[in-house]
């Protein structure tokens, strides 16, 4: 099955966004190694983990803070410039 893009089934491949997702604390070697591959960032007070999914990875991300019981404080959609 393709992707949903606006109000129409995408017969093609899934688009991939940017998002930027923020969680409270920092994170242990377990959740770490969780999210290999997506970069992280820790400010002292919240890791941000940012890659480009789709919205299966997007979803299936979100489904793995909450497994590990982080505390998700937002997800945000990066535009990308061109």
């Amino acid at each position: 099955m393709g992707a949903i893009s606006g109000n129409k089934l995408d017969q093609g491949t899934a688009v991939l966004k940017r998002y930027e997702i923020r969680i409270v604390g920092e994170l242990d070697a377990e959740a770490v190694d969780a999210f290999a591959g997506l970069d992280l960032a820790w400010d002292g007070r919240v890791t941000t983990l940012s890659s480009e999914l789709d919205q299966a990875g997007l979803h299936g991300l979100l489904e793995r803070i909450r497994n590990l019981g982080l505390e998700l404080l937002d997800v945000r959609q990066i535009r990308q410039r061109r």
